[in-house]
């Protein structure tokens, strides 16, 4: 049911037979003139007239009351005014819109329940609370208190700042809309009036938790939707509203003075929630300065944060799918609000587009597979893999912003309407980001490359991790090299030191240099990581191309102070079997052991990948007769190792074994270490692969030349500068 069905309801508020979906806007006030004095003004914030312009068109009958020091009467025309508004739509907020799972968690959070908070689903625990087990959150409950303090054994302090997000706010809010139990509204005022005691509003940020810009920013939206679901509540009194409103004005105006001070996802979903701030609730004296400052610094952020290819700043597919959706509702706020055009930049409709075909071009064709829910994303950069319904849902919102984009409609319904993408090389220069695939169905090839440009400094905070030049190969129907995941937020001791494993260089499809020879094989947690990484990210693209024989992209990084991987991708494409010649090289006058990675699979497959130690590869076994055999060749001795490798598909801590090896070779001071690597498709069989370089390698600074061998066809195979 579309939000402006609001408008119309509200138009008839005053009725007396109302439908299950009326029951949102039924009005039990009563005639705002008749003086209430019964109750003490005492009761009433009187900070409340300080920050509502008692001069906003409406308040009228507030002002009357207010000028003759009847505050709780005045508080009480203002609810009543609140109950009866018309012509302010919050996007966030439908009918009938809760699940099931949300309406579980509104439940949980009740005192009744042990204050069972919903955070994230990462933060979850298995119980059996009378209808058999079952993942919910964990308990604050202390006694009769909430322990804000709490956290989880295993928890990093991503816990504790998520917590201040009330997140399970808004469920609660949708379960009173649809159950009209009091329960849900009484526990609202119970959580929220306790949080406010305990965390008072700092005028600066002093932390990252209570108040800092993203919990802030959070909150207000949640609270603004919370409010238009409780209103009507008997229990939403005077006094509550006023106690609402002064707290819901202290978030808005602590925004407005504090500015995120880093230019990332954070600094726009604290804009957007300071137009959303001014532009639902008009009636404040700041809300037009909320509204005009947040659309400023939405305008000058659009390209700044968004590179001229289209990913956002944060190189994090998980960031940009958030923005774009916080991107989409401010648009809907703007268009059914009916505010001016240009409070936003002409350009946001063509950087929104442009975004929109990241996503696109992220997404494996198995997200067309009818009945599955797989993950259907890579996992680079501080990114969750996403499945087939989250994806789904977010390209019906692209449609629906750009009706005209045929790509878009075929997405958004997974090739019903519209036109399939190009299935050619699709390059993201500016991000770093390069697609080959041979299709769009479920059994096409796709390999996506990550090689990211970017001067940020690599702190273990960053979502940019130092892997340039790893890369995830999606082959019919399957990932069979995903990458490693995020594992651990930032935190201390434990959290660190899981995060610092899965963000490091070598847990990446992609290359060192050391100066050992061996492998370090402990476990994630065991100590902090990241000595042999990548110093800089300064991924640059080199050439791409295309023959009749084979697509190529060759893209290279400086990632030590005389040491830079090269690596070139030839997507090689005869009609009866297409596959991946992989070079890398290393080149300059560092000297060490150069080290090149492969991680394989998953957790679930791992009994499914056989490492080839004497051959320098590995194939694998699945009884589908889906798999692969890789092979690789040097221009010097190989020795291969086997590693621990691990995969992580959340932010727990946890994290779950898998096959992965090592190839090293001895870099010396004036020769490159060069590697040849073919990714074969097979059913079960064992192909003759062989391969070698024909160039000069006194000249490959400007070319690459090799001669691969499958099955005694041979491939040339190369580019010049």
């Amino acid at each position: 049911m579309k939000n402006i069905f609001f408008i119309c309801v509200f138009s008839l508020i005053a009725f007396t037979g109302c439908t299950d979906d009326d029951e949102l806007y039924k009005n039990s006030g009563k005639d705002s003139a008749e003086e209430e004095t019964s109750f003490p003004n005492e009761e009433i914030d009187q900070h409340l007239f300080k920050v509502i312009n008692l001069d906003y068109p409406g308040l009228e009958q507030v002002k009357a009351w207010y000028e003759t020091g009847n505050y709780y009467s005045a508080s009480k025309a203002l609810l009543e005014y609140y109950r009866g508004r018309i012509g302010i739509i919050n996007p966030y907020v439908s009918l009938n819109s809760i699940t099931t799972q949300q309406a579980r968690y509104a439940e949980l959070a009740l005192a009744e329940n042990g204050y069972r908070f919903y955070i994230n689903a990462n933060y979850l625990e298995e119980k059996d609370l009378g209808n058999g087990k079952e993942k919910v959150p964990y308990s604050l409950k202390s006694g009769k208190e909430i322990n804000w303090e709490f956290i989880p054994k295993g928890a990093d302090k991503e816990y504790r700042k998520q917590l201040h997000r009330h997140n399970w706010i808004p469920f609660q809010a949708m379960a009173y809309q649809k159950t009209q139990d009091e329960i849900y509204m009484l526990g609202w005022k119970d959580v929220y009036s306790d949080w406010v005691s305990k965390f008072p509003k700092t005028e600066t940020v002093v932390d990252e938790f209570a108040w800092w810009q993203l919990q802030v920013s959070t909150r207000l939206m949640g609270q603004a939707q919370a409010f238009e679901y409780f209103k009507f509540s008997s229990n939403f009194t005077p006094q509550w509203l006023s106690f609402f409103l002064v707290h819901f004005a202290e978030h808005a105006d602590f925004l407005l003075k504090n500015r995120y001070p880093d230019e990332n996802n954070i600094l726009f979903s604290q804009i957007i929630s300071m137009v959303f701030a001014g532009t639902l609730f008009p009636e404040f004296k700041d809300a037009p300065q909320w509204q005009a400052e947040g659309c400023r610094i939405i305008n000058e952020q659009l390209e700044k944060q968004f590179l001229p290819d289209g990913m956002l700043s944060d190189l994090s597919l998980h960031y940009h799918i958030g923005i774009l959706d916080e991107l989409y509702n401010l648009k809907r706020l703007i268009q059914e609000n009916h505010l001016p055009e240009n409070l936003l930049t002409s350009k946001f409709d063509q950087i929104l587009e442009k975004a929109t075909e990241i996503v696109i071009h992220f997404t494996y064709p198995n997200y067309f597979e009818a009945g599955s829910n797989e993950y259907c994303t890579s996992a680079f950069n501080d990114s969750w893999m996403k499945t087939k319904n989250v994806l789904e849902k977010n390209f019906k919102k692209y449609a629906e912003m750009f009706p005209n984009n045929q790509e878009l409609a075929w997405m958004a319904t997974r090739g019903g309407q519209g036109h399939a993408p190009s299935a050619g090389i699709k390059v993201f220069e500016n991000s770093g980001h390069y697609i080959l695939r041979n299709g769009w169905d479920k059994t096409s090839t796709m390999l996506i490359h990550s090689n990211n440009y970017s001067n940020e400094k690599m702190d273990i905070w960053s979502h940019n991790q130092p892997d340039n030049g790893t890369f995830e190969l999606y082959h019919n129907g399957r990932n069979f090299f995903p990458d490693s995941g995020v594992s651990s937020y930032e935190g201390s001791g434990t959290p660190n030191n899981i995060r610092s494993w899965f963000r490091q260089t070598k847990s990446h499809n992609t290359m060192i240099l050391s100066d050992k020879e061996t492998e370090d094989n402990d476990e994630p947690n065991a100590k902090r990581y990241g000595d042999e990484d990548i110093k800089n990210t300064l991924g640059k693209l080199i050439r791409k191309g295309e023959t009749n024989q084979y697509q190529f992209v060759a893209t290279e990084n400086q990632g030590y102070a005389n040491f830079t991987h090269r690596r070139s991708i030839f997507f090689v494409t005869p009609k009866e079997k297409p596959f991946f010649v992989i070079v890398d090289e290393g080149i300059g006058n560092a000297t060490g052991f150069s080290k090149l990675y492969f991680h394989l699979c998953d957790d679930k497959t791992a009994e499914s990948v056989s490492l080839d130690i004497e051959n320098h590869g590995a194939h694998t076994t699945f009884s589908d007769n889906n798999n692969l055999f890789i092979r690789s060749f040097g221009n010097a001795d190989i020795t291969q190792n086997e590693v621990k490798g691990y995969i992580s598909y959340d932010t727990k801590g946890l994290f779950l074994p898998r096959k992965a090896y090592s190839l090293v070779m001895d870099k010396k001071e004036n020769s490159p270490v060069r590697y040849i690597t073919v990714i074969y498709p097979v059913a079960n069989e064992t192909p003759e692969i062989s391969a070698r370089f024909t160039d000069d390698e006194t000249f490959i600074e400007d070319a690459i030349k090799l001669e691969v061998t499958v099955n005694g066809q041979r491939y040339e195979l190369g580019y010049t500068k």
